[in-house]
């Protein structure tokens, strides 16, 4: 099954460069998208007592098929190389990219060698059928449940890890969904993502609706053992932004631990002149009462996370700025602070567009912990990032 699936991705893959520039004179059927990006990563232990760098060819491709004026067909891969000193280190980095928690495996592990890793994924495969009033998804898709940009509760489906930046796109869930449009402002959805073990599948119901001048949003169902419900807002509190969301786990007799859960986050953004501010807060339950290097390792730089614990320690604070310097170019600085254990991330990050299509950003992700009473280095990363989109 799995060189089937291989040759499968590839004959896709094949067509997409083929046809995907086919187009009819009036509106093309079939359309292909992407970018291919280069990362370059370099991460340090202060003071440059380990330097370990890596390097990244990420291709995507965005392929959609018009058949019908309702009927729609999605597919979109994601291509990666990865060689360097990383790699080196690490001699089941193959394997530990190729993992997909889900109904079907849609990857290739194309080469497996001690310093090149050649990597593959159908990350999206959909059909979709739509009207005026609902719409039908089958296949691998983007379930988006979250409101905030940091942290998402409410995000059943699909949990991401903020600083996974080089990953705009998100994971993506085997699932059905199902939208019915109830008003101009108002829908209810209704998702099932299965699993190989049933325990472990998900099935809930959101409704979006407004109320005077905000969107609010009720969702519940069952989340891998749990019962789980929750909802948010998004709105306005004079000019600024204001929006949350939280949600409530509590365990069946299919769950693997017996505590209730509890996550809730909330952000304000403001535009003060050129300058974009935004602040957001977290409280997860689940979350450690005290950070160590172990536990940050897994979950946070690791990236396994889950609705139900977004963050490793119970509270999280995330505040960024951001500002045009001009037309070309841009800055931002972010800053996430936890005050289990004194964790302090600092995001700085310049973006430059070189020319249409071309970007190059610059990205730091430095790691402060509290030791014997004050901030130590312990670990930064530094990524060049060149982008061409397509």
């Amino acid at each position: 099954m799995k060189s089937f699936l291989r040759y499968l991705l590839l004959g896709g893959l094949i067509l997409s460069f083929s046809f995907g520039k086919a187009q009819d004179s009036d509106q093309p059927k079939l359309v292909l998208g992407g970018y291919v990006k280069y990362l370059q990563s370099n991460a340090y232990i202060n003071p440059l007592k380990a330097l370990t760098t890596n390097n990244l060819i990420h291709n995507r491709l965005n392929l959609k098929w018009y058949a019908t004026n309702r009927l729609t067909f999605s597919l979109e891969a994601r291509n990666r190389i990865f060689w360097g000193e990383e790699v080196k280190m690490n001699p089941d980095y193959g394997e530990l990219i190729d993992t997909y928690v889900g109904l079907v495996d849609l990857s290739a592990l194309w080469v497996n060698e001690e310093a090149f890793v050649m990597h593959s994924i159908l990350d999206r495969a959909y059909l979709e059928y739509a009207t005026e009033k609902w719409e039908l998804r089958l296949g691998r898709q983007r379930i988006n449940w979250g409101i905030n940009t940091v942290w998402n509760p409410n995000d059943l489906f699909n949990a991401f890890n903020y600083l996974d930046f080089d990953y705009e796109e998100r994971p993506g869930s085997d699932a059905l969904r199902f939208t019915y449009y109830t008003g101009l402002l108002s829908s209810l959805e209704i998702a099932f993502s299965p699993s190989k073990d049933l325990d472990q599948s998900v099935a809930a119901a959101l409704y979006r609706f407004n109320l005077k001048s905000y969107d609010l949003q009720l969702m519940s169902g069952y989340y891998r053992g749990d019962i789980a419900m929750g909802g948010g807002w998004s709105g306005y509190i004079g000019g600024a932004g204001f929006k949350g969301e939280a949600s409530y786990f509590v365990p069946t007799e299919q769950s693997t631990d017996s505590l209730n859960t509890f996550s809730i986050s909330m952000t304000a953004d403001y535009q003060l002149g050129k300058v974009y501010l935004m602040a957001s807060a977290y409280y997860g339950s689940r979350g450690l009462d005290k950070i160590d290097l172990g536990s940050l390792q897994t979950g946070l730089l690791g990236g396994q996370l889950s609705a139900k614990n977004l963050y490793p320690t119970k509270w999280a604070f995330f505040t960024n700025a951001s500002t045009q310097l001009s037309p070309l170019s841009a800055i931002s600085l972010g800053l996430m602070y936890s005050p289990n254990g004194h964790l302090l991330t600092a995001i700085p990050t310049i973006s430059y567009s070189i020319k249409e299509n071309w970007d190059l950003d610059l990205v730091g992700q430095l790691f402060f912990l509290e030791n014997q009473s004050s901030f130590q280095n312990f670990v930064d990363g530094v990524y060049l990032r060149m982008k061409w989109s397509y």
